[in-house]
């Protein structure tokens, strides 16, 4: 073995131990606050509109961040340096919503529109990740490196959402003291990331390039006169708009009724997220066994079932222990999804212009997804939270069929 090759494999293992600690930071900061955004809103006052637009005010503040957030990344000489800055201001969100309890406004409202703004250099900061990944792992050494991340984080993500969830119902006697440990957890959130911005910029052998913005401007161009004549984008973004109506829209309905119907607290939802996410685990790896046997768009359309089902199991759960059972099923579903839609996508569109043509795709799906939300809230406000349900189950249940007959 040459000097050269072990430098290589030395520096290969050391990028893969420096993922995986970057992951692990990363998902204890996440884990500290997201599973209790709605609940967090909710003890601030938040209306089921507020709760809404907890879930569609980031991905319309995403709109602004995809195509020129891949413009950005792709002119950039030096990405580490200023994708680590646009990670540290994403984190610095957590600071200014630890304060927000001390400001004499309205608190549901600010936090909302901290959680949406905080998206803009979030959003970025994840398409630069992803970009760094490339080229710190060869095509090869990627999947094995960001699974063992994968696998560790979730591990962690799953003890920090138990603890956290277990201190936020212990410690605190009124929602005053339930805040004030909230507030705790933002800024603790906030140091951790530190420490993950810190182990981002550890990286070894990332690419410094020539700036090539007028380049990415003509590939972008390219495929907006490309797209009309590719009918497999076509369909495919068509399906997958649709799914996302029905997709995203359930989610402040399942916020609502968890937390407002249900009356969940802090360690229910810790539970709940905790039970959807170890079954997500443990069936991650078996549906590309099923992609593989049966085809990509059929295993996609069995999981997108699953996913149709979901809303009306929340339907039928008249406990949060019914809830926490139905969970466990749901989160196969949302495991297969989520993996199998990103797969297709890869295999559909074109090796040339990929960052653009997903830049494209997600700028839609970011649309579709800032609308559903607040529609399903009306919907619920026009009818009731059980019609509303059952809606965005016919939505999902349907788009499975779109996904299937593309086979």
């Amino acid at each position: 073995m040459t000097e050269s090759s072990i430098s290589v494999s030395t520096n290969l293992s050391y990028n893969k131990r420096v993922n995986i600690i970057n992951g692990i930071l990363a998902t204890i900061g996440a884990n500290l606050v997201n599973p209790y955004l709605s609940k967090f809103a909710e003890r601030l006052g938040a209306t089921d509109y507020q709760i809404a637009y907890l879930t569609s005010l980031p991905h319309f503040i995403s709109i602004l961040a995809f195509i020129p957030g891949a413009i950005l990344i792709e002119s950039l000489s030096n990405k580490q340096k200023t994708i680590g800055s646009t990670m540290l201001l994403h984190r610095v969100f957590f600071l200014f919503i630890a304060f927000i309890p001390f400001l004499d406004v309205n608190q549901a409202s600010l936090f909302v529109l901290m959680i949406g703004l905080m998206n803009l250099p979030g959003a970025i900061g994840n398409m630069g990740y992803q970009a760094t990944m490339g080229d710190v792992f060869c095509s090869k050494e990627l999947g094995q490196a960001m699974g063992l991340r994968n696998r560790y984080s979730s591990i962690i993500g799953i003890f920090i959402t138990f603890l956290s969830g277990k201190l936020l119902t212990s410690i605190p006697n009124t929602n005053e003291e339930t805040v004030k440990l909230y507030q705790l957890f933002f800024i603790v959130a906030f140091l951790v990331s530190i420490a993950e911005v810190i182990y981002f910029f550890k990286f070894k052998n990332v690419v410094v390039q020539n700036k090539r913005e007028s380049k990415y401007i003509n590939s972008l161009k390219q495929v907006l006169k490309e797209i009309p004549k590719n009918k497999k984008f076509l369909m495919f973004t068509f399906a997958s708009l649709f799914f996302h109506i029905g997709w995203v829209g359930a989610q402040p309905l399942f916020n609502i009724y968890t937390i407002k119907i249900l009356k969940a607290n802090e360690s229910w939802l810790s539970a709940i997220s905790i039970a959807s996410g170890l079954s997500s685990i443990l069936t991650y790896t078996k549906w590309p066994v099923l992609a593989e046997k049966k085809g990509t768009h059929i295993a996609l359309s069995i999981a997108i079932i699953g996913m149709g089902i979901t809303p009306i199991l929340y339907t039928l759960s008249k406990s949060l222990f019914m809830l926490l059972l139905f969970n466990i099923l749901i989160g196969v579903s949302v495991a297969g999804t989520v993996l199998l839609l990103f797969n297709i996508l890869l295999e559909i569109i074109p090796s040339e212009n990929k960052t653009v043509y997903i830049a494209i795709y997600n700028t839609l799906i970011a649309i579709i997804s800032g609308i559903s939300p607040i529609v399903g809230v009306k919907l619920m406000n026009m009818t009731n939270i059980t019609i509303a349900l059952i809606a965005v189950a016919i939505v999902r249940l349907t788009s499975s069929m779109f996904f299937y007959r593309m086979k």
